[in-house]
């Protein structure tokens, strides 16, 4: 009975210094967690803000829209939107604005033009192809095969 308390006791002192070391980690842990920038807007300017920042890719995170991301750069492209929005211009000239500093990565829909043909128009080539090949190798398949079965074998091992 005796070591059924030393082993209560080793049980009961490790939990206890364990929540200890997690308290204490606790209180290190500094608080990454930021604000969300509320800023005031007329008519229909909030939901055009939040459009256009979650449109427009953050230059450091690259996977991530500028409304989703707390890099500076990210907080500094969403004032230079903000501002851009209360300037009156319009959806499309922040855009280009954007794409003229940042090229055409930053947005996450790039415009067609001669330098992304390739990306735009490579994905129906590649269909094209793939459905060409397949109906070539389909038919290839129905002509290779015998339209007259040998039925006298069968016959003969029947019997």
């Amino acid at each position: 009975m005796a070591w059924v308390k030393i082993i209560f006791f080793k049980q009961n002192f490790i939990v206890r210094y364990f929540i200890q070391f997690l308290l204490l980690l606790e209180l290190i842990n500094p608080a990454y967690a930021e604000s969300i920038e509320a800023k005031s807007f007329v008519n229909n300017q909030q939901q055009r803000y939040q459009t256009l920042i979650n449109e427009i890719r953050c230059p450091v995170c690259q996977g991530q829209s500028i409304g989703g991301s707390n890099a500076g750069l990210a907080k500094d492209l969403r004032e230079k939107v903000r501002e851009l929005i209360l300037n009156q211009n319009t959806d499309d000239d922040i855009r280009k604005f954007m794409t003229d500093r940042y090229g055409d990565f930053i947005v996450f829909k790039p415009p067609v033009n001669k330098s992304t043909y390739l990306l735009w128009f490579a994905p129906f080539v590649f269909l094209a192809l793939g459905l060409f090949f397949l109906v070539r190798s389909l038919s290839a398949k129905k002509s290779s095969v015998k339209s007259t079965v040998d039925t006298t074998k069968a016959k003969d091992l029947l019997k």
